[in-house]
């Protein structure tokens, strides 16, 4: 039997030796490449450490204070919040020291399930008679019990510009409750697309277009399932809650709007128009919550 080894050793000396030089090199170059990717391919790589500061030049072992690097803050405890920030070079090890990595924030993945929020209750009830007070939690399987889902503490964090964070969703609420009044679903819509800074207390520097009615979904997020009149999370920095607000969301018959009533979390449809010719039956008027996304 012959081997490779036997192979090489046969070959002219001149060409041997080239060829063993080729393949060293050829070998020391895939090792770089290898050794290149992690970085390379990491969140961020190369393109977002930008080391060169307003003069173009850089020594390559101070940071440049002037210099601006990309991050993507994710703070702790709370990941739900991450948000993409611009520091100065020497601050960059202490954010990656707690979690921050180089580059934007990636938008969350489809293929990745996102928490479900906790509802709140913290209370068990016996079945019977309908008017019994709260029992033992353990081996109920209710609820009260199990408290799964995800949270956020503080839940809230009011901005000082109008706006209030909930750090559990990372929505920006209206921080005025009450402000854009009693509508129609139609004129709902309306009044919070043109919601901006300069209105109801706001000076977030918004524009129109920022703001929406909140959807089913994003509406019911602020449901405390523990708690009623109103039904949100103790401490809330709201003041005053009514009791019905409008989504943007329709019912499958689409006269119809779902809203949610605050005094207890129930979602209800209302009625968007008027129904019948001679308008007899008024579309409903409910309250107006705006909502918009993280700047």
């Amino acid at each position: 039997m012959q081997y490779a080894s036997d192979c090489i050793k046969g070959l002219p000396e001149k060409g041997g030796v080239m060829k063993r030089e080729r393949r060293f090199l050829f070998l020391l170059f895939v090792m770089c490449l290898v050794a290149a990717m992690p970085f390379a391919w990491g969140a961020g790589g190369l393109k977002n450490l930008n080391r060169a500061g307003p003069s173009g030049r850089n020594d390559g072992v101070n940071p440049d204070v002037s210099t601006k690097v990309t991050l993507c803050h994710v703070p702790p405890g709370n990941p739900a919040n991450a948000h993409t920030i611009v520091v100065g070079e020497a601050a960059v090890p202490a954010h990656l020291a707690h979690g921050d990595y180089l580059g934007e924030c990636e938008p969350a993945c489809n293929a990745v399930p996102s928490a479900v929020p906790k509802t709140g209750q913290t209370q068990c009830w016996s079945r019977e008679p309908f008017d019994a007070p709260p029992v033992d939690c353990a081996g109920t399987g209710q609820d009260g019990e199990h408290q799964k889902g995800a949270s956020a503490s503080p839940r809230f964090a009011d901005n000082g510009d109008g706006t209030v964070t909930d750090n559990l969703t990372g929505l920006i609420w209206l921080g005025n409750a009450n402000c854009l009044g009693f509508r129609t679903w139609g004129v709902a819509l309306s009044m919070s697309n043109s919601l901006a800074s300069g209105l109801c207390g706001l000076t977030d520097g918004s524009v129109a277009g920022d703001w929406r009615l909140p959807n089913i979904r994003e509406l019911q997020s602020l449901i405390d399932y523990g708690r009623a009149n109103p039904a949100l999370p103790a401490g809330h920095p709201f003041g005053v809650v009514k009791t019905g607000y409008w989504s943007s969301t329709s019912v499958t018959d689409p006269i119809y709007a779902w809203w949610v009533f605050f005094a207890s979390g129930e979602l209800k449809p209302g009625l968007k128009i008027f129904t019948d010719p001679g308008q007899m039956n008024p579309p409903d008027m409910l309250w107006i919550w705006p909502v918009r996304d993280r700047q």
